[in-house]
């Protein structure tokens, strides 16, 4: 674990320098050097930092595999579900995004980010 926790933190100071692509490469060197039990939430995060990496360079397919993988590992990973929803919205599966910011929102009530994600889902539904 020390090892992916060591990539992982290498691969969030490529993102603060908007060195995406080396913070994918870091991620996927973290992840594979992990033992991925479900419910691993450190699993999860790594999953969750692709993910948005891969939303940033607009490749929303492969962010939304990371998501569903993130939530499968951890199904109480609210940040997993809102970028589950993030993806599914862009891909146009306004269905499946209102379901995940829905989960999102049962797990976070208070967070006004997956507020105004419904509200987008919602406004794009009508």
């Amino acid at each position: 674990m020390a090892e992916a926790d060591r990539l992982r933190q290498q691969g969030n100071a490529e993102v603060k320098i908007g060195r995406l692509r080396e913070a994918i490469e870091l991620y996927s060197q973290a992840l594979e050097s992990m033992d991925t039990q479900t419910g691993c939430r450190e699993h999860a995060i790594i999953l969750g930092n692709r993910c948005q990496c891969y939303m940033r360079l607009g490749r929303y397919r492969d962010a939304r595999v990371d998501a569903e993988r993130a939530v499968e590992v951890d199904p109480s990973y609210a940040k997993g579900l809102y970028r589950l929803a993030l993806c599914q919205k862009e891909l146009c599966d306004l269905a499946g995004a209102w379901e995940s910011a829905t989960r999102a929102a049962a797990l976070e009530p208070q967070s006004s980010e997956i507020s105004a994600l419904q509200a987008t889902i919602a406004q794009s539904e009508s």
